[in-house]
């Protein structure tokens, strides 16, 4: 059997030949790997920078699009353990989540990682929001904020507005009710059509998430705020008057402010309901040509990457 496996951390993954798989146990389900996405985590991972990998030889990927061939059903499968870049993969079934037959597995494998951030975001991460809430994105242009829309509508918000700095980009994100333009400088930004939202979501950070949080209304009675991500800044200087003058919440998303299992629960209704969604469209590259496709500036420019054993 083919994979590609990290032998050292500077190189980087090799495409190499192990063992065939043992039978899978009782408690797991043999698949055969349609389409692996290669995700920020997983990057991270193969660098040996990440928590979860710290151990050599490393079978690359956390999640994949896997086929079971005995009954012909497609399931999505995550784990942070590793190990789904390859032909096929012994997977928990447990953790293995059914997907419709019709289902395009690129795209889908591109997309389920970048919609955890925002599910997750709003399902443990904020409290009591309202309903019909409004939702703020700041970075709603990015793979993951586009994602955060489908999000937010899902889990209840009536209105959300895209913030970013492209408007023809903007235009093109599905889902949106309104969205805002970035100027340069940032505080020149006219953030008067968010001054109501009760739900931040926040993939960009820095001073523009300062001069938002300045132009919300002092009259709502909660205000939340959730940084995911850091584009454009990894610092923003917020004023303690700031945090004084009305109730804001501040909270990160991230592995660390929620548990695996508790990722793995929220993918019994997350999976199902991204099977409606538009998805995001990816890049498909033979996992035979990894060792030249990992750094390839050119394919990384286009987009979601996503392999295909």
């Amino acid at each position: 059997m083919r994979i590609a496996q990290v032998q050292s951390w500077p190189e980087g993954p090799r495409y190499v030949r192990v063992d065939d798989l043992p039978a899978p146990s009782k408690s797991q389900i043999q698949l055969r790997v349609l389409a692996t996405g290669a995700h920020q985590v997983v990057r991270s991972r193969a660098s040996g920078q990440h928590y979860s990998a710290r151990e050599l030889p490393q079978t690359v990927g956390v999640d994949c699009v896997g086929k079971d061939d005995t009954t012909g059903q497609l399931y999505y499968f995550f784990t942070l353990q590793g190990g789904t870049f390859a032909e096929r993969i012994n997977a928990e079934k447990s953790v293995i989540y059914p997907l419709p037959g019709d289902i395009d597995p690129i795209s889908f494998a591109a997309s389920v990682n970048p919609a955890m951030s925002s599910w997750m975001a709003i399902t443990h991460r904020t409290n009591n929001l309202p309903k019909d809430f409004t939702a703020v994105i700041i970075g709603a242009t990015s793979a993951s904020g586009r994602l955060a829309v489908c999000s937010a509508k899902a889990l209840g918000a009536g209105k959300v507005i895209g913030i970013g700095r492209n408007a023809a980009a903007l235009e093109t994100v599905g889902g949106l009710d309104d969205y805002v333009v970035l100027q340069d400088p940032v505080v020149e930004t006219d953030f008067s059509k968010v001054r109501d939202g009760d739900l931040v979501l926040d993939y960009v950070y820095g001073d523009a998430t300062v001069h938002l949080l300045s132009s919300l209304s002092r009259s709502k009675k909660m205000v939340q705020y959730v940084e995911i991500g850091s584009l454009a800044q990894r610092t923003a200087e917020i004023p303690g008057h700031l945090l004084r003058s009305f109730d804001l919440t501040i909270r990160g998303a991230g592995a660390g402010s929620w548990s695996i299992s508790a990722l793995q629960e929220q993918l019994h209704v997350l999976v199902p309901t991204m099977s409606r969604w538009k998805l995001l469209s990816a890049r498909s590259v033979p996992l035979k040509d990894i060792e030249a496709a990992w750094n390839d500036e050119s394919l990384l420019s286009e987009g979601r990457l996503v392999f295909v054993p």
